[in-house]
């Protein structure tokens, strides 16, 4: 599979994931299964959702960001810089349908820094002013994949690039480790010759790297280990049980909210359990419980390179997300691989 194919693998499972998982957010593991049995298709969120107002297969913050990102980046001709990144998360604030509804507060608390760098935030007497860019949250890892699209098989250079995207609104050692392991896989991925199974691993890799690398370069906050979580995911995955046994575990001892040191190893023990069936691992992660949207776009974003594209199912799904979003995946994936390959060119 070329470039460009793998690249448009990755766009389309991390929309469709994004969209699909919007109908199931905020929902319990069980109560997915009492509901709905198993969630496959696109449906129209209902009030237990954030995204309620969307119709069936629109896409929320998550791939929004990373939608916004890639032009924005583009537009720079492949060269990814911090004010590209600021550049890309302000124009996506200014669409109120993603912006009002979706935004959490790290992301709404860098906004404004940005937008009003002289702006100061005052606690009342005796309150605490709560440093939102500081928490771990999963944002950082929900837009990462550009990250890992401009380096291909290069995962040193994906880490580098999802840290520089990360401290624009979540610089914090635990966010910097999840994005990176999310990277390190969807670069892994997009090599020549990928195997899962080696990204897998790199996704541990990631996670170690980043949390060092992001005590030094960021700042050290309080939370579970991402890289410790992630051994966890995948000893849950490899250890006995049937597969629903597992995933039932990856809910509830694992998690799979809010928190980068929940969701991205909750994404990687996963897709440890579909290292077959690579598009299932999105289904899996719709269908998991609680932040199911961002579970599920990670998880796109991670299988994406590996998934078969001639599947009907996926094809049918690609469709309908494009057309729900008035989106050229298609047309942007073959951007994305002209622009990485110019440049490869000109580095040798």
């Amino acid at each position: 599979m070329n470039l460009q194919k793998k690249i448009m693998g990755v766009l389309a499972a991390a929309a469709i994931g994004d969209a699909m998982g919007a109908a199931t957010e905020n929902l319990s593991f069980s109560q997915i299964r009492k509901q709905f049995g198993q969630v496959t298709d696109f449906l129209k969120p209902d009030k237990t959702a954030f995204a309620l107002g969307n119709e069936a297969g629109q896409v929320t913050d998550d791939f929004s960001q990373i939608y916004f990102l890639c032009r924005s980046i583009l537009e720079n001709k492949g060269i990814l810089t911090k004010e590209i990144v600021i550049k890309a998360i302000l124009a996506w604030s200014d669409v109120p349908k993603y912006f009002n509804r979706f935004a959490g507060p790290t992301t709404r608390s860098s906004i404004a820094m940005y937008k009003d760098p002289d702006h100061q935030m005052k606690a009342l007497p005796g309150a605490v002013t709560v440093d939102y860019a500081s928490k771990a949250t999963n944002g950082a890892a929900m837009k990462i994949a550009p990250a890992a699209l401009l380096h291909p098989g290069d995962i040193e250079a994906a880490m580098q690039a999802a840290i520089l995207i990360t401290q624009v609104t979540h610089d914090n050692s635990l966010a910097i480790s999840g994005a990176c392991a999310v990277a390190a896989v969807c670069s892994a991925s997009l090599a020549k010759d990928a195997v899962i199974e080696e990204a897998l691993a790199a996704g541990l890799y990631g996670a170690v790297r980043g949390e060092n690398l992001g005590k030094t370069l960021s700042r050290e906050v309080a939370g579970p280990s991402v890289a410790e979580r992630i051994r966890l995911a995948y000893n849950i995955a490899n250890g006995v049980g049937n597969k629903e046994e597992k995933l039932y575990r990856l809910a509830n001892l694992v998690g799979s909210g809010l928190h980068i040191s929940e969701a991205v190893p909750c994404a990687l023990g996963i897709v440890a359990l579909n290292k077959k069936n690579p598009f299932q691992a999105v289904i899996d992660a719709v269908n998991i419980g609680y932040d199911t949207d961002t579970i599920a776009a990670i998880v796109g974003t991670m299988v994406g390179a590996f998934v078969d594209q001639n599947d009907p199912h996926f094809l049918s799904l690609f469709k309908d997300v494009q057309e729900a979003n008035d989106f050229n995946l298609v047309e942007l994936s073959h951007s994305l691989s002209t622009t990485v390959e110019s440049l490869e060119r000109k580095q040798n």
